[in-house]
């Protein structure tokens, strides 16, 4: 390999890395949201899957590119820019509220992982996520991208290898050919359902994607890293929904579905994906809070360290509120409203704003 291909492919997968493990988190892995927005329609989740996962390629470039050339130290700066003058603060308040629900619903992820994989308190998983986090986040962006970096390829490998074997085609055909869902999705249609689950996860994805365009100097890598970790993240969620179809509806019975389906499997493979599960929801908390932090530090002069401890512990009460609730009621919520981000995002090449 030539010395110029090594620093491109070094921030691709910098780029692609830090792309994967800021979407995947707890209602990811975990197979919750999976679950709400996509296994209880059938096979028309599965089509939504594929429109996301076409979305995420499209919308996180485009977020990355933009934060490059407006070089954005934060969140605040893309979304006033693709949202214009009027819409733009709304939005940018609003996503920093979203931010603080996800951050808490990460924890309360946590917690679920220490409760019901190892038989630990709840208050522990979410005590211990919150002082790793901590350490992590004081390290900045950079510390972000390095964690990403290495805990990501081994989060990918083992979702695939937890989720394969526990897929049988035909069991899905079967289930798919008289689907009842026991239960309500998190919309009415299955392509509503999968708009919303960008939607929210792009908005919220815009407070590490913002910066880390302007961190990564090289277009080419943050083009091909775009699209790279949003095919990935299309495949994980397509493996865990095949895998959440083969064990229904017994595997929609639980609070972390993933726990279920690999379950099902060798001990030492749960006991792996266990592990997992906690790596991708503590990806999503340090990148949630980095970027809420910097927003609020650099809007209000206050220090960067106590925003962030401040904002840990606020979360730490609101997560004690229960896992599964909370990705029912907020991330729907947050779908919605950010489907006005995702409409301004993908409309702004033919639209200036205002």
């Amino acid at each position: 390999m030539t010395p110029s291909y090594r620093p491109f492919l070094k921030d691709t997968w910098k780029v692609a890395a830090t792309f994967i493990g800021t979407v995947v988190g707890a209602g990811f892995a975990s197979g919750q949201e999976i679950l709400k927005f996509f296994t209880h329609f059938g096979s028309g989740g599965i089509v939504g899957i594929s429109l996301c996962c076409l979305l995420f390629c499209v919308t996180g470039t485009t977020i990355m590119f933009l934060g490059n050339r407006l070089q954005a130290p934060s969140f605040g700066e893309v979304v006033r820019h693709v949202c214009g003058k009027r819409l733009g603060p709304v939005m940018d308040l609003l996503l920093g509220l979203f931010l603080f629900g996800t951050l808490s619903v990460m924890l309360a992820g946590s917690g679920a992982v220490f409760f019901q994989q190892w038989g630990l308190p709840f208050w522990l998983g979410t005590s211990v996520t919150l002082v790793i986090s901590v350490l992590t986040v004081l390290f900045g962006l950079k510390g972000i991208i390095r964690v990403n970096s290495i805990v990501v390829p081994f989060m990918v490998l083992l979702c695939i290898l937890a989720t394969l074997p526990a897929i049988s085609t035909e069991i899905i055909t079967a289930n798919l050919q008289n689907f009842v869902p026991v239960a309500s999705g998190a919309a009415p249609h299955w392509f509503l359902s999968a708009l919303l689950y960008v939607s929210y996860n792009i908005t919220l994805g815009v407070s590490v994607l913002a910066p880390l365009g302007k961190e990564i100097k090289n277009p080419p890598s943050l083009f091909w890293g775009g699209i790279a970790g949003g095919l990935s993240l299309g495949i994980l969620a397509m493996l865990i929904n095949l895998a959440i179809l083969s064990h229904y509806p017994d595997s929609a019975q639980y609070e972390v579905p993933s726990l279920f389906v690999a379950g099902r499997l060798a001990w030492v493979i749960q006991l792996a994906f266990s592990f997992i599960l906690w790596a991708e929801i503590f990806t999503t908390v340090i990148g949630t809070v980095y970027g809420l932090a910097v927003r609020i530090a650099g809007y209000a002069g206050i220090n960067y360290i106590l925003v962030t401890m401040v904002l840990m512990l606020m979360a730490l009460g609101m997560s004690q509120l229960g896992f599964s609730g909370l990705v029912g009621a907020l991330y729907p919520l947050f779908g919605y409203v950010s489907l006005a981000f995702l409409g301004c995002l993908l409309t702004l090449p033919f639209f200036k704003r205002r």
